[in-house]
């Protein structure tokens, strides 16, 4: 068991220890940051989705009631009231889940139900009663409505609870409403979809574009919390998770000229050998960064290129499937076992040593 704060306050709230004791105790703490214990917390992205079985429990229990929510509000067609009955249950459920039980896995899930819920009245609240005219002319309003409202509701999730996850749902809406106002600004309005996606590379340019702002502000928040003992370090988590497969598919694209997709990706030794490139430059920044989720948004396209290669030589062909995912395990164990030891070798090239001692280092 450790001792925390919240155990030391309570220590002097019973005059079991006095306020100077209590201070000297965390200088003392603080005076040895390089313990094994604090080291292993540093060096680890911690995974803190579940504390025990009854969060499995509980999560059950949470999918079962957005389940009969839905079925609920069907029976009402969606109505405005139906709908806002919905999400007003899914925030009372997340006041006892989140704030009083801190259960992640349940919290999230009824995070997700109740934007999802406050969406759909604020849809509908739009379209029969506010703005009917605009909401059936086109599709423009509507996209901003529905991308608005989420950027909202999310928001307004995230200021009550703190929910790290709530960040990948704020941020999600964002990277939507960004959508639907370069599909206007650009092809004149959402009606024109599908001219967005046939637009030869404005779809990766823009999740290029939006991944790396998020990552940027992912990469803020680390900088505030190298040791990652606080949310930020969970904040900065659910950004990143949100931004690798926003960078990597983008880059994937630009670099090969196929459509997003992993193995359909490579079709030649020109494309298979720039996705290899890719990979091993992600590699380096996920190490750098001491961040997995970029490198395992771009396996697909690893197996991919390893496909190819393979099936193209004479002694690999027949079991080329057999031979990528195999290289692909080998990869993924030994960087798990050796991450930390890779990313102190990383850090003896200058270069990397002076990004660590910026880029990385504790910002105020």
């Amino acid at each position: 068991m450790t001792l925390t704060q919240t155990h030391l306050d309570a220590a002097v709230a019973r005059d079991i220890i006095t306020t100077d004791q209590r201070k000297a105790l965390l200088d003392l703490a603080a005076e040895a940051p390089n313990s094994s214990e604090q080291r292993s917390l540093r060096e680890e992205e911690q995974f803190r989705f579940i504390t025990g079985f009854n969060d499995i429990f509980l999560a059950i229990g949470v999918v079962l009631f957005i389940a009969a929510a839905v079925m609920t509000t069907d029976l009402f067609s969606f109505s405005l009231l139906s709908t806002t009955a919905a999400a007003l249950a899914m925030w009372l459920i997340s006041e006892i889940l989140a704030v009083r039980l801190r259960r992640a896995i349940p919290s999230m899930l009824a995070a997700v139900a109740f934007v999802a819920f406050a969406v759909a009245a604020t849809i509908d609240l739009f379209s029969n009663y506010m703005f009917p005219d605009l909401m059936t002319v086109g599709q423009v309003f509507y996209a901003y409505v529905l991308a608005g409202s989420g950027c909202f509701w999310a928001s307004l999730y995230y200021i009550r609870f703190r929910l790290p996850f709530s960040l990948f749902m704020i941020g999600s809406a964002f990277v939507g409403l960004g959508f639907v106002i370069v599909i206007h600004a650009v092809l004149g309005g959402p009606e024109n979809f599908e001219a967005f996606f046939s637009a030869e590379k404005l779809t990766a340019v823009y999740a290029l574009a939006s991944g790396l702002t998020v990552f940027i502000v992912a990469m803020a928040l680390d900088r505030k919390d190298p040791d990652r003992t606080t949310l930020k370090a969970d904040y900065a988590f659910w950004l990143h998770l949100l931004a690798a497969p926003l960078i990597v598919h983008a880059l994937m694209y630009l670099a090969t000229g196929r459509e997003l997709g992993g193995f359909a990706t490579v079709i030649s030794l020109q494309s298979a050998l720039a996705v290899l490139g890719i990979f091993v430059a992600l590699s380096i920044v996920a190490l750098v960064i001491d961040r997995r989720a970029i490198l395992v948004a771009a396996l697909t396209y690893l197996g991919g290129a390893l496909w190819y290669l393979a099936s193209r030589s004479e002694h690999a062909a027949n079991n080329a499937e057999l031979f990528s995912i195999l290289l692909i395990a080998i990869l993924v164990i030994g960087l798990g076992v050796g991450w930390h030891s890779i990313r102190r070798t990383l850090f003896r090239i200058p270069v990397l040593r002076s990004v660590e001692s910026t880029v990385l280092s504790k910002q105020a």
